[in-house]
């Protein structure tokens, strides 16, 4: 939509659009995940977590939590290498997705071998930058019977609710995503909601119902919201509603200003970065930036992948 010929004039109307006094600046929003660290955060919220809470300490109350995703997503393709770190986030994300339920993937041994022989290397790096990496890394290979508890956990079949959840899911970024940006809105515009998702395979009745009650969970242990705040949540799919077509471009526009600011060279993100950095949700899973910051690009990100 954005490349090609006529793909200018598409970008400087889309602008116009979201920019300001546009009938869209306030209408809407971008909710960005940096994969490297969503990762990394699942590391430690599906391992390091069930370990610390085990002995009585809350690591994600305390910051410490964040701490060591962050330390893990930004340093740890100085302290590995690419091809390194690349293998680490491939390992762990063949653990813990749903293709691997009967283990044929990736099993215990995989994922500890890899952990042992990432920290073993980023220890042996001088760079001060790798011992924050080498930290995480042991800790993680004090894990291995919180992962043999997620294997022996993990269902044979999807289990949309009931005892496992979303556990089969855990590595999709939607699990994050959808109750989050629900969460936000509703602190944003107050009020019942009404929410049209695009229908994707993952969002069945059953794992919506989930992902609401895990929405309005979080706000009203957090003091954010007082009670249930949505009205409807439905799935739609784009061909009916202009509106869903519309969310596309506008995420479109996203992706492509979040490859510029990551260093690659994207013309969409060139011209779009103005009108869509103010649009990014300062609630998204990214490596400690602030929403402002995709407004330029940032080489050393480049590098460090």
């Amino acid at each position: 939509m954005f490349a090609g010929g006529g793909a200018s004039q598409r970008r400087r109307l889309l602008g116009e659009l979201l920019a300001t006094g546009g009938p869209l600046r306030d209408r809407a929003s971008v909710y960005v995940i940096d994969k490297h660290y969503f990762v990394a955060a699942k590391l430690v919220s599906l391992l390091l977590e069930e370990r610390f809470n085990a002995i009585g300490y809350d690591i994600v109350s305390s910051g410490v939590a964040r701490q060591l995703a962050l330390d893990l997503a930004t340093e740890g393709p100085r302290a590995l290498g690419r091809d390194g770190f690349d293998r680490l986030i491939a390992t762990a994300v063949g653990f813990f997705s749903k293709r691997n339920r009967t283990g044929d993937h990736v099993s215990v041994d995989d994922l500890f071998t890899v952990f042992r022989e990432s920290h073993a290397y980023a220890r042996r790096r001088k760079a001060p930058q790798a011992k924050k990496a080498a930290k995480v890394l042991e800790l993680l290979r004090t894990t291995r019977p919180e992962a043999e508890e997620f294997a022996r956990e993990r269902p044979a079949e999807a289990t949309p609710t009931g005892e496992h959840g979303l556990l089969d899911d855990s590595m999709d970024p939607l699990v994050t995503a959808v109750p989050t940006v629900i969460l936000h809105a509703s602190m944003r515009y107050g009020g019942k909601l009404q929410v049209l998702a695009d229908d994707q395979r993952l969002l069945t009745d059953d794992k919506l119902d989930v992902l609401e009650r895990g929405a309005m969970a979080v706000g009203v242990v957090h003091g954010l919201i007082s009670g249930n705040h949505l009205e409807n949540l439905v799935r739609g799919r784009s061909v009916d509603h202009p509106s869903l077509q519309l969310a596309d471009l506008v995420a479109g526009a996203g992706r492509a200003v979040a490859r510029w600011h990551d260093g690659q060279d994207d013309p969409a993100g060139h011209d779009l970065h103005p009108v869509m950095a103010p649009l990014v949700d300062p609630g998204g899973l990214l490596m400690d930036e602030e929403p402002g910051d995709f407004a330029r690009a940032d080489t050393n990100r480049v590098k460090r992948r």
